[in-house]
Protein backbone atom coordinates (compact mmCIF):
# COMPACT_ATOMS: atom_id res chain seq x y z
CA UNK A 1 0.00 0.00 0.00
CA UNK A 2 2.51 2.75 0.86
CA UNK A 3 3.97 2.88 -3.03
CA UNK A 4 -0.03 2.99 -3.97
CA UNK A 5 -0.29 5.75 -1.76
CA UNK A 6 3.20 7.16 -2.98
CA UNK A 7 1.84 7.15 -6.65
CA UNK A 8 -2.00 8.60 -5.33
CA UNK A 9 -0.46 11.56 -4.18
CA UNK A 10 2.07 12.53 -7.09
CA UNK A 11 -0.56 11.90 -9.26
CA UNK A 12 -2.82 14.08 -7.78
CA UNK A 13 -0.93 16.75 -7.25
CA UNK A 14 0.30 16.37 -10.84
CA UNK A 15 -3.17 16.55 -11.91
CA UNK A 16 -3.60 20.03 -9.64
CA UNK A 17 -0.90 21.19 -11.64
CA UNK A 18 -2.22 20.24 -14.93
CA UNK A 19 -5.55 21.78 -13.97
CA UNK A 20 -3.93 25.52 -13.16
CA UNK A 21 -1.71 25.04 -16.83
CA UNK A 22 -4.46 24.77 -18.63
CA UNK A 23 -6.99 26.91 -17.00
CA UNK A 24 -4.99 29.72 -17.37
CA UNK A 25 -4.19 28.75 -21.20
CA UNK A 26 -8.04 28.36 -22.13
CA UNK A 27 -8.35 31.81 -20.31
CA UNK A 28 -5.76 33.49 -22.81
CA UNK A 29 -7.36 32.02 -25.78
CA UNK A 30 -11.02 33.99 -25.02
CA UNK A 31 -9.15 36.50 -26.07
CA UNK A 32 -9.47 37.16 -30.01
CA UNK A 33 -6.14 35.34 -31.45
CA UNK A 34 -6.81 37.64 -34.19
CA UNK A 35 -5.64 40.72 -32.02
CA UNK A 36 -3.10 38.55 -30.50
CA UNK A 37 -1.14 38.28 -33.72
CA UNK A 38 -1.61 41.61 -34.91
CA UNK A 39 -0.25 43.43 -31.72
CA UNK A 40 2.79 41.27 -32.13
CA UNK A 41 2.94 41.01 -35.82
CA UNK A 42 6.30 43.56 -35.12
CA UNK A 43 8.38 40.88 -33.69
CA UNK A 44 10.41 44.03 -31.61
CA UNK A 45 7.41 44.77 -30.36
CA UNK A 46 7.11 41.98 -28.29
CA UNK A 47 8.54 42.64 -24.89
CA UNK A 48 11.25 40.11 -23.05
CA UNK A 49 9.56 40.74 -19.97
CA UNK A 50 9.27 37.55 -17.41
CA UNK A 51 6.85 38.11 -15.18
CA UNK A 52 4.18 35.27 -14.26
CA UNK A 53 1.70 35.51 -16.17
CA UNK A 54 4.17 35.04 -18.92
CA UNK A 55 5.18 31.34 -17.98
CA UNK A 56 1.68 30.50 -19.11
CA UNK A 57 1.33 32.06 -21.80
CA UNK A 58 1.99 29.62 -24.98
CA UNK A 59 1.56 32.45 -27.68
CA UNK A 60 3.78 34.76 -26.16
CA UNK A 61 6.46 31.92 -25.80
CA UNK A 62 6.57 30.44 -29.30
CA UNK A 63 6.63 33.81 -30.71
CA UNK A 64 10.07 34.51 -28.39
CA UNK A 65 11.34 31.47 -29.87
CA UNK A 66 10.01 32.28 -33.29
CA UNK A 67 12.54 36.07 -32.73
CA UNK A 68 15.24 33.78 -31.86
CA UNK A 69 15.39 32.94 -36.01
CA UNK A 70 16.38 34.82 -39.13
CA UNK A 71 12.98 35.43 -40.93
CA UNK A 72 14.28 37.17 -43.89
CA UNK A 73 11.72 35.01 -46.20
CA UNK A 74 8.70 33.10 -46.45
CA UNK A 75 10.05 29.83 -46.02
CA UNK A 76 12.26 31.09 -42.69
CA UNK A 77 8.81 31.94 -40.65
CA UNK A 78 7.14 28.87 -41.65
CA UNK A 79 10.60 26.76 -40.28
CA UNK A 80 10.62 28.97 -37.28
CA UNK A 81 6.79 28.48 -36.21
CA UNK A 82 7.13 24.86 -36.83
CA UNK A 83 10.13 24.60 -34.43
CA UNK A 84 9.15 26.94 -32.37
CA UNK A 85 5.12 25.30 -31.73
CA UNK A 86 7.57 21.72 -31.65
CA UNK A 87 8.85 23.17 -28.45
CA UNK A 88 5.63 24.46 -27.03
CA UNK A 89 4.37 20.83 -27.65
CA UNK A 90 7.16 19.35 -24.80
CA UNK A 91 5.02 21.61 -22.37
CA UNK A 92 1.62 20.88 -22.98
CA UNK A 93 2.55 16.98 -22.39
CA UNK A 94 4.52 16.93 -19.34
CA UNK A 95 3.26 14.95 -16.41
CA UNK A 96 2.04 12.45 -19.54
CA UNK A 97 4.70 10.00 -19.13
CA UNK A 98 3.98 9.58 -15.61
CA UNK A 99 0.36 9.64 -15.54
CA UNK A 100 0.78 6.26 -17.99
CA UNK A 101 3.21 4.73 -15.44
CA UNK A 102 0.73 5.53 -12.60
CA UNK A 103 -2.39 4.28 -14.63
CA UNK A 104 0.09 0.81 -15.84
CA UNK A 105 1.42 0.35 -12.80
CA UNK A 106 -1.17 0.86 -9.93
CA UNK A 107 -3.33 -2.22 -10.78
CA UNK A 108 0.15 -4.13 -10.59
CA UNK A 109 1.00 -3.17 -7.53
CA UNK A 110 -2.77 -3.74 -6.17
CA UNK A 111 -2.52 -7.03 -7.28
CA UNK A 112 0.80 -7.85 -5.67
CA UNK A 113 -0.75 -6.25 -2.39
CA UNK A 114 -3.25 -8.86 -3.12
CA UNK A 115 -1.01 -11.88 -3.42
CA UNK A 116 1.55 -11.30 -0.84
CA UNK A 117 -2.33 -10.68 1.11
CA UNK A 118 -3.23 -14.30 0.39
CA UNK A 119 -0.20 -15.84 1.09
CA UNK A 120 -0.13 -14.68 4.19
CA UNK A 121 -3.81 -15.31 5.07
CA UNK A 122 -3.01 -18.77 3.96
CA UNK A 123 -0.66 -19.06 6.64
CA UNK A 124 -3.25 -18.64 9.13
CA UNK A 125 -4.80 -21.83 8.08
CA UNK A 126 -4.39 -25.15 10.21
CA UNK A 127 -4.72 -28.33 8.29
CA UNK A 128 -5.64 -30.49 10.94
CA UNK A 129 -8.47 -28.08 12.42
CA UNK A 130 -10.72 -26.94 9.91
CA UNK A 131 -12.67 -23.60 10.93
CA UNK A 132 -10.61 -22.94 13.88
CA UNK A 133 -8.47 -20.37 11.92
CA UNK A 134 -11.51 -18.97 9.64
CA UNK A 135 -11.75 -15.71 11.07
CA UNK A 136 -8.06 -14.67 10.70
CA UNK A 137 -7.86 -16.50 6.85
CA UNK A 138 -11.25 -14.21 5.95
CA UNK A 139 -10.01 -11.10 7.23
CA UNK A 140 -6.36 -11.49 5.68
CA UNK A 141 -8.13 -11.74 2.41
CA UNK A 142 -10.31 -9.18 2.72
CA UNK A 143 -7.54 -6.81 3.82
CA UNK A 144 -5.60 -8.14 0.65
CA UNK A 145 -8.33 -7.38 -1.78
CA UNK A 146 -8.72 -3.67 -0.16
CA UNK A 147 -4.66 -3.32 -1.87
CA UNK A 148 -6.56 -4.52 -5.50
CA UNK A 149 -9.23 -2.00 -4.92
CA UNK A 150 -7.03 1.29 -4.11
CA UNK A 151 -4.57 0.44 -7.11
CA UNK A 152 -7.78 0.22 -9.64
CA UNK A 153 -9.11 3.08 -7.95
CA UNK A 154 -6.10 5.43 -8.57
CA UNK A 155 -5.45 4.06 -12.03
CA UNK A 156 -9.20 4.39 -12.80
CA UNK A 157 -9.07 8.45 -11.48
CA UNK A 158 -5.32 8.88 -13.39
CA UNK A 159 -6.77 7.78 -16.50
CA UNK A 160 -9.92 9.62 -16.27
CA UNK A 161 -7.82 13.04 -15.97
CA UNK A 162 -4.89 12.08 -18.45
CA UNK A 163 -7.81 11.68 -21.30
CA UNK A 164 -9.18 14.81 -20.15
CA UNK A 165 -5.95 16.41 -20.08
CA UNK A 166 -4.94 14.88 -23.66
CA UNK A 167 -8.07 16.34 -25.44
CA UNK A 168 -7.52 20.06 -24.34
CA UNK A 169 -3.61 19.50 -25.19
CA UNK A 170 -5.27 18.53 -28.52
CA UNK A 171 -7.97 21.10 -28.83
CA UNK A 172 -4.99 23.59 -27.90
CA UNK A 173 -2.90 22.65 -30.46
CA UNK A 174 -5.28 23.10 -33.00
CA UNK A 175 -5.68 26.52 -31.90
CA UNK A 176 -1.64 26.73 -31.88
CA UNK A 177 -1.76 26.06 -35.48
CA UNK A 178 -4.25 28.46 -36.31
CA UNK A 179 -2.92 31.02 -34.64
CA UNK A 180 0.36 30.44 -36.47
CA UNK A 181 -1.58 30.37 -39.59
CA UNK A 182 -2.81 33.71 -38.88
CA UNK A 183 0.59 35.03 -37.66
CA UNK A 184 2.50 33.84 -40.32
CA UNK A 185 -0.25 35.79 -42.89
CA UNK A 186 -0.26 39.29 -41.20
CA UNK A 187 3.71 39.12 -40.87
CA UNK A 188 4.04 38.24 -44.38
CA UNK A 189 2.25 40.95 -45.70
CA UNK A 190 4.18 43.32 -43.26
CA UNK A 191 7.60 42.00 -44.23
CA UNK A 192 7.41 41.11 -47.41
Amino acid sequence: MWPLLFFSIISFACIIERFIFWKRVVSLNRNNLNSIAEKFSNLENLPQSKNKNDLYNPYKKLLLKVKEFNLNNQKNLSIALAISLQSIQYEFDKFNNFFSTTIAISPLLGLLGTVFGLINSFSFIDIGNIGVNAEEVTGGISEALISTAAGLIIAIFTLIFSNYFKAIRNKQLRIMNEFCGKFETIYSTKKF
